[in-house]
């Protein structure tokens, strides 16, 4: 595995704090911190996306490294959401009961976000990269049918 693209400060600029998710001590220690973890995991799952050879041929300063990154960033903020949805859950006061559920729906709502947005940045950098794209989405883009909208049945492919 390469060094993911992304770094501990990134996640800091989307404004995670160590106090969202209980204090932990190690939470912005480059390597090994709170943090650190969940920018593995997202470099590993981009890793994954673009291939081993891809994904460590990317050069700095380069708008598919610059994809890949925004991608780690997606991916890590989509983790972190769900983790501080679930901090939240686990630790809510009885100040925060009436508001709890705007809280953890707004959380789980940034998390389908952030995940969708890392989706979108894979995608570039897959494309930057000349990996195909096409395992991203779902279906075929092909379509067939017929829509009839009024009330007398269409003739298409009728014998007389």
């Amino acid at each position: 595995m390469s060094e993911p693209k992304a770094s501990v400060d990134d996640l800091k600029d989307e404004g995670f704090t160590a106090s969202q998710f209980g204090s932990p001590t190690d939470f912005d220690t480059a390597a090994t911190g709170y943090l650190a973890k969940v920018l593995k995991s997202a470099g590993l799952w981009v890793e994954q996306k673009l291939g081993a050879p891809t994904y460590a041929a990317l050069v700095d300063s380069t708008y598919a490294w610059d994809c890949a990154r925004q991608a780690e960033v997606g991916y890590a903020s989509a983790e972190l959401y769900r983790r501080r949805y679930t901090f939240v859950e686990s630790n809510a006061s009885s100040a925060l009961a009436k508001d709890q559920a705007m809280v953890l729906t707004e959380l789980r709502r940034r998390a389908a976000e952030a995940l969708d947005n890392a989706k979108y940045w894979l995608g570039e950098a897959m494309r930057a990269s000349g990996v195909d794209d096409s395992a991203l989405y779902d279906g075929s883009g092909l379509a067939t049918g017929v829509v009839e909208t009024g009330r007398y049945a269409s003739v298409l492919g009728s014998a007389g």
